[in-house]
């Protein structure tokens, strides 16, 4: 998608009125109906509907996490449509935010009480999941910066680095309106603060799977101690064969402990399905194997030896074998091994 195409997604969503921007209304799919948003913005248009909970971005950032070591190892670029998707979708998502986070702060100015509770009510989901999807945001935004710095490139994290720290800065208004409390109850203020915990814990433990294969990106963690214990525990799971079984009960027990903590219907749920369509496509087709498994780091290191076992042979077998790489490197590191003996 081009920077154009980005311009007008983004461009479309701020001209919404605020009753589309809402998180009921576009649960509900009348943003998708509206007649300028179909006129402008196709792509959202013919988009199903899909209700994409941010439980299951969450669960997302789980897989992701838990194969993000071998998307470090293959040094792969990630494809540039893959950039820009989510890039578009997480800056609709975040203008979506920002509107709902400035409506609170006119009705603060208004000094209408009523009007406060009113917007606690109405978009209280929506702070739900400014708060848990940042799970998937840190582990792409480290992911991001692991892979280019691995590659000796600089395409991917800018644009991760971005989305990240506007997330920080949403979920950091978040917990100003939280600590604000006004028309907010006492059991919301506390339901919302006991979410923000579970998911900066969660957070950590994602986070630290990363870190135990590159240990400069356990600062995307909330508690770098933390983090740094459970990359330790990963390092020492890597040759387990429990591994599966321990990354499954993880992943179960931390989208459990999600749901009961969110609220039940999404508020945004288009938008969720759109920046985990764009995560999704950061995975390239060969991270999978013939039966559309992601393969374990591994079976990646394994095809790796393969690969490199195969181009020596085929080096060894060609017609003039002195003309190929390996044997002329042979030579070489023969010679000087010879020289500093006999010097």
């Amino acid at each position: 998608m081009a920077i154009g195409e980005v311009s007008n997604a983004v461009g479309t969503v701020n001209a919404l009125p605020d009753q589309f921007a809402s998180g009921g209304s576009y649960a509900s799919g009348a943003m998708q109906t509206h007649p300028r948003f179909v006129s402008q913005s196709v792509r959202f248009h013919c988009a199903p509907t899909i209700r994409m909970h941010v439980v299951q971005l969450a669960e997302l950032a789980a897989v992701i996490a838990h194969h993000g070591p071998a998307l470090l190892y293959r040094h792969s670029t990630v494809p540039p449509e893959a950039i820009n998707s989510y890039w578009t979708a997480s800056r609709v998502r975040l203008d979506l935010w920002h509107q709902t986070l400035a409506r609170f702060n006119r009705a603060k100015n208004s000094g209408n009480h009523y009007r406060m509770r009113c917007w606690w009510q109405d978009h209280m989901g929506v702070l739900e999941e400014i708060l848990a999807s940042e799970l998937l945001t840190r582990v792409i935004a480290a992911i991001a910066e692991g892979s280019d710095r691995a590659g000796h490139r600089d395409e991917f994290s800018p644009i991760a680095q971005a989305i990240y720290l506007s997330h920080l800065e949403a979920r950091n208004r978040v917990q100003a309106a939280i600590l604000d409390r006004r028309g907010c109850t006492v059991s919301d203020a506390v339901r919302l603060n006991r979410l923000r915990c579970m998911i900066e814990r969660w957070i950590d433990v994602l986070i630290g799977q990363l870190a135990g294969h590159d240990l400069e990106l356990a600062r995307y963690g909330i508690d770098i101690e933390r983090t740094t214990a459970h990359a330790k525990d990963y390092e020492l799971s890597v040759a387990s064969p429990t591994r599966e079984t321990i990354a499954w009960l993880t992943r179960a027990s931390m989208t459990d402990a999600i749901r009961q903590k969110v609220a039940k219907n999404p508020s945004l749920p288009q938008a969720n399905r759109d920046v985990a369509d764009s995560a999704l496509l950061i995975l390239r087709p060969d991270l999978f194997d013939s039966v559309g498994n992601l393969k374990s780091l591994w079976m990646h290191r394994i095809e790796n030896d393969s690969d490199r076992t195969d181009h020596m042979i085929g080096e060894y077998l060609r017609p003039d074998v002195e003309e190929s790489p390996t044997a002329s490197a042979f030579d070489m590191i023969h010679a000087a091994a010879l020289s500093q003996w006999f010097r």
